[in-house]
């Protein structure tokens, strides 16, 4: 199982480091970019989107450091703008790209890196926690073949360090409880200022860490009245209180810019059709070790997945049924603290918290260790028909997430990209055109998504970017030269007056659930004044 291991895990870290560059660079990708370099949203969009011409290198120019935008302006205008996301993972990423560079290759490096964080962190945590070797070779082996660990290993976000950050603090609490040292306490503390610093979703990490000792650590029977609460209780509610006190510089961002955390995070409350949640579910919770990228009217796709998600359940019922009590109730806390604080206001008033994969991780990383315990258990257990169903589960795991692996690493697009998954599609038409013009306004996502399109483009194609179209469009005298133009995310009315100043009709070129394109191939002339 060992030599198993190693080869996967070798293998696992040339598909971090291969075809970097590859995929489309995407909106949030692009907003990394622009974070480094203290240069976020607004910022851009104040600059740049105010009836300019310009061509792609003008808004690339927003993914390289300027003298004169130090760190401290990076984190404040983080904190103004992007307080959703703490600093930590972006404040390492300038030091990184100061030195190597601003390429997205270069920028998704930096995640590959921290990502590998993964591995040892994983095979610690076997060891606290299952007591068991082989149980880490067998992690290893499986995460190593997990599509969902690659997927985020290679994105220029802080998921991929952030699991890591996460099993690392969860060792460190396993090895508290069992030797509830001041230093261990510490080391705990110290591991969960890192981890929520990286991500505010680390606070439904404290809150499952913190059930999880609860529960182990009330004397005899679970239930027994009445509970006595625990030392071990006890110190770690301390922990997290001063982790909490060390949190609260971010936390004041927080408070200050609320109405700019509401703006950016009001999407998860918007309902998505019931089906289409149960699909996003289903392929979700899959993609542990199955993705093939397959759309959600793929048949094939469920007869993969379906499959996986039994196989996580059974694992999670044999956990319960075998395993200690203290074991169980890690890998139930582990995965239940996320799953509800992001389902139940899912159910209680709308929502797509529950669907949206990179928030979902650690409900991933739990069931997956639940798959460890099962392998791990039935291989102990020779000549039986468990030690056989094991033989014949953990090969086909790795084959399916290796073929996984290795689809990913040619497409030169994915599921993750999402509202830019296409921009390869849209590329292709523009640059295909001739002398292209791109109309688009500055409403939401539009502008980092130019920035994702212009990686893609011919350096001689030119932008039209206009202030927030609204209701009130500005027709202006377009560029000299312009035979084909694209009018790009605008909405009904915007275009309709634009059809109407210039006398042209547009057809549709090109659309997904995230993007509309409309396209005249004549030049336009103004109708006389």
């Amino acid at each position: 199982m060992r030599l198993t291991a190693i080869i996967l895990l070798i293998l696992a870290i040339s598909f971090r480091f291969v075809y970097l560059d590859r995929k489309v660079y995407w909106h949030d990708e692009v907003y990394t970019s622009t974070v480094i370099t203290a240069r976020p949203g607004k910022y851009f969009s104040e600059d740049l989107f105010q009836n300019k011409v310009l061509k792609p290198a003008d808004l690339l120019v927003y993914q390289h450091f300027v003298p004169n935008l130090t760190l401290k302006d990076m984190v404040v205008r983080q904190g103004i703008e992007d307080v959703q996301h703490p600093p930590l993972y972006y404040v390492l990423l300038r030091f990184w790209a100061q030195v190597w560079g601003t390429t997205p290759a270069v920028i998704r490096s930096f995640s590959s890196l921290l990502s590998l964080l993964i591995f040892p962190a994983l095979f610690w945590l076997c060891l606290e926690l299952f007591e068991s070797r082989l149980s880490g070779w067998v992690a290893i082996a499986l995460f190593a073949a997990s599509p969902i660990h690659l997927v985020y290993g290679q994105e220029a976000r802080e998921y991929g360090f952030w699991i890591a950050l996460v099993l690392i603090s969860s060792a460190l609490l396993i090895r508290a409880i069992r030797s509830p040292s001041w230093r261990n306490w510490a080391l705990y503390g110290v591991s969960m200022v890192v981890a929520l610093y990286t991500a505010l979703f680390t606070l439904w990490i404290a809150v499952g860490h913190f059930a999880y000792i609860l529960l182990v650590d009330v004397d005899n029977r679970l239930f027994r009245l009445p509970l006595r609460i625990g030392k071990r209780t006890v110190f770690c509610f301390v922990t997290l209180v001063f982790v909490a006190l060390l949190f609260m510089p971010w936390m004041y961002f927080m408070v200050a810019s609320r109405d700019g955390l509401g703006a950016t995070t009001s999407w998860t409350a918007i309902p998505l059709p019931f089906l289409l949640s149960v699909q996003s579910t289903i392929f979700n919770f899959s993609r542990s070790f199955v993705d093939f990228n397959f759309n959600f009217n793929n048949s094939f796709a469920y007869v993969l997945a379906i499959p996986v998600l039994i196989l996580q359940g059974y694992a999670v019922y044999v956990l319960c049924r075998t395993a200690p009590r203290r074991v169980w109730w890690f890998v139930l806390t582990f995965v239940g603290s996320t799953a509800l604080a992001l389902g139940l206001p899912d159910l209680l008033f709308g929502g797509q918290l529950f669907t949206v994969t990179r928030y979902l991780l650690p409900c991933f990383v739990g069931l997956q260790l639940a798959v460890v315990y099962l392998l791990t258990t039935y291989f102990t257990d020779t000549g039986s028909w468990k030690f056989r169903l094991a033989a014949l589960v953990f090969p086909l795991l790795i084959v399916l997430g290796g073929l996984s692996c290795g689809v990913y690493s040619q497409s030169n697009t994915w599921w993750n990209k999402v509202l830019n998954s296409n921009y390869h599609q849209v590329a292709d038409l523009i640059n295909a055109s001739e002398r292209p013009l791109i109309v688009v306004d500055s409403h939401g996502y539009n502008p980092a998504s130019m920035v994702s399109l212009s990686y893609l483009l011919k350096p001689d194609i030119q932008f039209l970017l206009l202030p927030s179209a609204g209701k009130s469009f500005p027709v202006k005298k377009l560029p000299a030269g312009v035979q084909t133009t694209f009018l790009f995310n605008l909405p009904a009315v915007s275009r309709q007056q634009f059809e109407s100043g210039y006398q042209k009709n547009f057809t549709p070129a090109f659309q997904d659930p995230w993007n509309e394109v409309w396209k005249n191939n004549s030049p336009p002339n103004p109708r006389p004044r």
